[in-house]
């Protein structure tokens, strides 16, 4: 059997305890590669690293707001302490809005939204880079998780959106800064996926705002839904250095071709 491209390399995701950032983890362990995730959610935590107990000492987990800059920098000097390097970083973590537009979204959550989904994955960007330029070899890719809301304007409220389309901005400028320094940056379009995003609907939405949305993009889960696995393999894929350097600052598609159009 071949050797996977991802045996070996030292893989940092964000929001890894559930959804889609654990099956991103689970797919990279199982690829032989060591993994060190973070999430704010304690019991997902602990739950997922049983799972992954016959990994041995393959990864590290720990429960940190991405919000704080001085714990997001320390986990990542303790990944490159533990396993040596940093080879991908995949800025996962995210939190969805309730599809209030701006006339009604409220300034706490517009601030919770920017906060997680875009101040988060600047300070592991940050992090990540200041790994990358100083391990020997130096470089690494930055995988960001982004939406069809980073090119669209009414696929969620007003603070997914701007922290969407924030991110892309981010991946863009960073593909720009330190490509020619081998630190590569892209970013995954996702269309609809079963992952947690969907536990901020859990206190109530914006009925209004929902209908609008929905009713410009109608969805069927069971034929437009993207398989949690199947991003992993998206993942594993650019984890190679020359398949990322040939792709930075580009954005992938990933969607089932939702919307159409």
């Amino acid at each position: 059997m071949a050797t996977s491209s991802a045996a070996g390399k030292t893989i940092v995701i964000t929001g890894g305890a559930g959804g889609l950032g654990k099956a991103i983890a689970s797919a990279f362990l199982a690829a032989d590669a060591n993994v060190a995730v973070f999430d704010v959610n304690e019991a997902r935590l602990k739950e997922t690293a049983a799972e992954w107990e016959k990994y041995g000492d393959k990864f590290i987990t720990a429960q940190i707001d991405i919000t704080d800059e001085t714990a997001v920098n320390t986990f990542f000097a303790n990944a490159s302490a533990k396993f040596g390097r940093i080879d991908l970083l995949v800025n996962n973590a995210g939190i969805m809005d309730k599809f209030d537009a701006a006339g009604t979204t409220p300034l706490d959550l517009w601030n919770r939204v920017i906060g997680v989904n875009l101040t988060g994955a600047y300070l592991c960007t940050k992090a990540a880079i200041n790994a990358f330029e100083t391990q020997s070899p130096s470089g690494g890719t930055i995988i960001s998780i982004g939406s069809i809301a980073s090119v669209r304007g009414l696929n969620a409220g007003a603070a997914y959106t701007a922290s969407k389309h924030g991110l892309l901005g981010l991946m863009r400028n960073t593909a720009g800064f330190y490509g020619p320094k081998g630190i590569y940056s892209i970013a995954f379009l996702m269309g609809g996926m079963n992952t947690n995003v969907i536990d901020a609907f859990a206190t109530g939405v914006n009925q209004e705002g929902m209908a609008t949305v929905t009713g410009a993009n109608p969805f069927d889960p069971a034929k437009q839904f993207v398989g949690l696995d199947d991003v992993a393999k998206y993942c594993i894929f650019f984890s190679d250095p020359a398949v990322a350097e040939t792709s930075n600052g580009a954005t992938i598609n990933i969607n089932k071709n939702w919307p159409s159009a």
